[in-house]
């Protein structure tokens, strides 16, 4: 018999596929708007199965790998129907139509995959090697809002196909990279928690107003400010890389002891 606290994060990630689902559902009627929609109420979803999680100890195996199943759908075939009904519209005649969104799908479920093998079931959530999927979807659609507002509010008409499809290849490469992802409050460990508690109560009261550009300032700051930083560890000088070993050799310590203290 089930246990009552694994029910809930089950179906908070049930609820993920769902709207993954839907999405696509509206990208085959080329209601792209919806699709979009649809997809960041999934990554809401996907966000408060792993909190719900944690907060009632409900780890597993079995929630691990289903939360994998559904970001696929969610993350990866959404936002891939996305691009292709997009391509489809926008250049129908075109060769990359089908390559290019098939090799984000592939992308992402590859992405998946080398997580599942790497990570177990914990509620100790560490950094990625490569592009954390829902960022990748985000990338992909806040790209599209961003395009839809600039040209409602301003009448400027910046969507481009070519940029489009860069973007779609380029989030799909990150995504099977080997670089080094943190996570977001690492990632943003710059900005001073009372600042990044009213900057999200800010963003949540303005949200009709704010969404379509906030998504598209995170997520591309996000990979920007990760890559920066590899490519700094990789190519600083000496002394960047020794301190940078005396880093990861502390949290390793940290890490151990908090197992130590758990156990």
């Amino acid at each position: 018999m089930v246990k009552k606290k694994y029910i809930a994060p089950n179906l908070i990630t049930a609820g993920n596929m769902f709207l993954g689902y839907l999405s696509i559902t509206e990208s085959i009627k080329n209601n792209f708007n919806m699709a979009i929609w649809f997809i960041l109420l999934a990554m809401v979803c996907d966000g408060l199965d792993g909190k719900t999680a944690r907060k009632l100890d409900a780890f597993s195996e079995f929630g691990k790998e289903f939360d994998s199943f559904c970001d696929a759908i969610s993350f990866g075939l959404a936002p891939s129907m996305l691009i292709y009904a997009i391509l489809s519209k926008s250049v129908p005649a075109s060769p990359f139509i089908v390559p290019v969104s098939f090799l984000y799908a592939l992308c992402g479920v590859m992405r998946l995959v080398k997580f599942n093998i790497i990570n177990v079931a914990s509620s100790e959530k560490g950094d990625f090697s490569g592009m954390p999927i829902p960022n990748a979807a985000a990338m992909v659609v806040s790209y599209i809002m961003i395009c839809n507002v600039l040209e409602a509010t301003f009448g400027l008409r910046i969507f481009n196909i070519r940029i489009f499809i860069a973007v779609s290849v380029i989030s799909a490469g990150l995504m099977v990279s080997t670089i080094p992802f943190k996570t977001p409050d690492k990632t943003f460990s710059f900005i001073p928690k009372k600042l990044a508690i009213l900057i999200i109560l800010g963003l949540l009261v303005t949200m009709y107003w704010t969404l379509d550009y906030s998504v598209f300032i995170i997520s591309y700051t996000y990979v920007l400010l990760n890559i920066l930083s590899y490519f700094y560890k990789r190519f600083g000088s000496e002394d960047d890389k020794i301190e940078n070993e005396d880093e990861i050799i502390e949290e390793f310590v940290e890490v151990e002891e908090d197992e130590e203290k758990g156990e």
